[in-house]
């Protein structure tokens, strides 16, 4: 089992099966919280809805085009990041992530994105990262600010969830030459 001890409180772990149920617990702390800014957690409802999710993340992993791992902080269960929509062509992909509220204003995200980009640049042979946050969602904006993240601009009314148009940030970050 892949665990990458990032410092003595953080680590991430490649997903398994039996990581489905805590992870479903914790969207289901914060079910509101994060349905304001994540739009699949409406369809994460069972602990079979969370295994299918890991199942197929890990195939598409297999076909190396997601990465993804669960965060754990002090050994528990406390959010995932991925990278997805990989363009191998033009080596660029984009960086999802959420954090039960638990775990926030600690800086695990931030210590988890900087991991993260480690992994993408060297051992995926990425050049550019991109992270898309609504632009109303200052906690995941300011992941992406602190990281040195380039803010391209603001995508007007480019997603649609919750019944309305979103805004969203698009920000970038380019492998150091």
């Amino acid at each position: 089992m892949f665990i990458n001890q990032i410092n003595e409180k953080i680590a991430l772990k490649l997903p398994t099966q039996s990581d489905a149920e805590p992870l479903l617990e914790l969207i289901d702390e914060d079910r509101q919280y994060l349905g304001k800014w994540l739009p699949w957690v409406k369809l994460l409802v069972a602990t079979s809805d969370e295994r299918d999710f890991l199942q197929d993340g890990a195939e598409k992993m297999a076909q190396g085009n997601f990465w993804f791992a669960v965060i754990l902080v002090d050994g528990e269960v406390a959010g995932m990041l991925d990278l997805h929509g990989f363009n191998q062509t033009h080596h660029r992909c984009q960086i999802g992530y959420w954090l039960g509220s638990r775990f926030q204003g600690r800086g695990v995200m931030t210590i988890c994105v900087a991991a993260l980009e480690k992994i993408a640049f060297e051992e995926l042979n990425m050049n550019r990262l991109e992270l898309m946050a609504d632009k109303h969602n200052q906690k995941s904006r300011s992941v992406a600010e602190r990281r040195d993240f380039y803010l391209d601009g603001i995508l007007n009314q480019y997603a649609f969830y919750n019944g309305a148009y979103r805004d969203m940030a698009l920000y970038s970050k380019l492998r150091q030459k």
